[in-house]
C-alpha cells in the first residue's frame, strides 16, 4: 500500500528549510514537487517560515537536525485560524514579503527542483 503524502508532510519537508544543517534540498522536493508550486510558495512564506525562521536568527540555533512534528503543526494551525482577522491578514502580507527577501536563495534553490 502507498502512503499518500498530505499537507502536513508538506510543512514538515519545508521546515528542513530553516534547520541549522546541511539542508537536503532534494529530498524537500520530492515532497512539494507533488503540490502546485504557487501553493508551496504559499505554505512556505506564509505558514513554514514565520513558524521556523527564528531558528537561523539567534546566535545559537536550538533546532539542529529537525523540528518536532507535532509541535510544528499545531503552530500551523494556530496561524491557520487567526489568519482570516483582517488585522492578520495585512500583518501576513507585511511578514511574507519580508520572509521572500530574507530566504530567496533557499526558495530559488527549491523552485529549481520542482
Amino acid at each position: 500500500m502507498e502512503y499518500a503524502l498530505n499537507e502536513e508532510d508538506l510543512y514538515y519537508a519545508l521546515s528542513d528549510l530553516f534547520v541549522d544543517n546541511e539542508v537536503d534540498y532534494n529530498h524537500i522536493a520530492s515532497v512539494a514537487k507533488l503540490f502546485p508550486i504557487s501553493y508551496v510558495e504559499h505554505v512556505l512564506f506564509y505558514y513554514v517560515a514565520p513558524t521556523c525562521h527564528y531558528n537561523l536568527t539567534g546566535p545559537i540555533p536550538p533546532v539542529w537536525t529537525c523540528f518536532d512534528r507535532d509541535e510544528l503543526i499545531s503552530a500551523i494551525n494556530v496561524i491557520k485560524k487567526n489568519e482570516n482577522r483582517p488585522i492578520n491578514k495585512i500583518r501576513m502580507r507585511i511578514f511574507a514579503f519580508y520572509l521572500k527577501f530574507r530566504f530567496k536563495y533557499e526558495w530559488q534553490k527549491l523552485k529549481s527542483l520542482l
